[in-house]
């Protein structure tokens, strides 16, 4: 089933939402807001359609995270689109970075990043700036990201400041670092977060907050940046996991060893309510979604790269994934303002059960 489709049918879900609240008012009522939606849809429309898009040959741009997932996927994706790439990795000798290394192309140049260091991120931008020194930088976009799930309770501090290191405090740094450049050149900064970036769901506190976080601090930059003709992007991909190999065999070794880690640092009190069973479980489930996830990641790279050209894009891109009727993801989103918080949290508890079973 095409993800339009589902797209489509999740809107019709949210209108029938908005009309039976609509039914609470007058006619004239109901007939005006329905008549400002139109006009306003029809405007958006027609204001994309006359900015037309810009092309992207002539332009560099920077991606985090390129080893694995969305960013080599990316970095490739814009190359064959003409564009001049500095694709940043963790780790120079991944295999994602050798792969882009065969690419062989003065276009497509790999850098080491680690976004959490600071070192790291003056030592990029400097090699960045020798290069575009004249131009500025066209568009950064921040997708280097840890996934990571837990309980609030059994995640350590430790693990909270290390997602938090990556996810938000990296798009921090590479975002100030680059600003002047991508501020030369009026050019675009596409921060990739998260459809958990709106939603609260049991044990990804670690993981949602951070991204709760990347929306609210590209809002502030879009909203200071617009007086330079700068352009803030948010991406919030639906479920992709399974595409990305965020839980694939390697990422399930490494949801397993957080899992060890938390065990060996919780009190006793804590395991005696938990037991190691929960945490069992919570790891079964977590590889079955990977069956779940959309099979390709192609709706994410043609979005950022609408992103990137168009000359009036969207601020915010939700992008349906799932292999089944609808992204529950994204459906909880779009329902999300419209319903009483009460009813949203009985929602999100039936579509993610959580429950600490005592009675193993």
């Amino acid at each position: 089933m095409s993800t339009a489709f589902v797209h489509s049918l999740e809107v019709g879900l949210v209108g029938v939402a908005l009309l039976a609240v609509y039914t609470a008012l007058t006619t004239p009522t109901v007939v005006c807001l329905l008549t400002l939606t139109v006009l306003y849809v029809i405007y958006r429309r027609e204001r994309r359609k006359a900015a037309g898009t810009i092309p992207l040959t002539d332009k560099h741009v920077l991606i985090t995270g390129c080893d694995s997932g969305f960013g080599l996927e990316l970095a490739q994706h814009l190359h064959r689109r003409g564009c001049h790439v500095f694709a940043t990795v963790l780790n120079p000798d991944s295999p994602g970075a050798k792969k882009l290394r065969d690419v062989s192309s003065p276009k497509l140049s790999v850098m080491p990043l680690d976004v959490s260091k600071d070192d790291d991120v003056s030592a990029c931008l400097r090699r960045v700036k020798d290069v575009c020194d004249n131009t500025g930088l066209w568009g950064l976009v921040n997708n280097a990201g840890i996934n990571f799930v837990g309980d609030v309770e059994l995640t350590t501090m430790s693990q909270y400041l290390r997602v938090a290191d990556v996810n938000l405090f990296g798009m921090v740094r590479c975002t100030r670092a680059f600003l002047p450049l991508i501020r030369q050149a009026k050019g675009r900064i596409v921060n990739v977060t998260s459809i958990k970036g709106l939603l609260p769901a049991p044990v990804n506190a670690a993981y949602n907050i951070t991204k709760y976080g990347g929306e609210t601090f590209s809002d502030i930059v879009r909203l200071e940046m617009k007086e330079f003709g700068v352009k803030v992007v948010i991406i919030e991909p639906g479920n992709f996991g399974g595409a990305t190999g965020c839980i694939n065999s390697e990422g399930m070794l490494r949801i397993k060893k957080d899992f060890d880690s938390m065990w060996d640092a919780a009190s006793d009190d804590v395991k005696q309510l938990f037991k190691r069973e929960h945490l069992d479980r919570v790891l079964a489930e977590t590889e079955a979604a990977a069956g779940t996830s959309y099979p390709t990641v192609e709706p994410v790279l043609n979005t950022i790269e609408e992103a990137l050209t168009s000359g009036d894009p969207e601020i915010r891109y939700i992008i349906d994934g799932s292999n089944r009727l609808m992204d529950k993801y994204c459906m909880l989103v779009r329902v999300k303002h419209f319903l009483p918080e009460r009813l949203f949290d009985h929602l999100v508890l039936y579509f993610f059960p959580y429950k600490v079973d005592t009675n193993f």
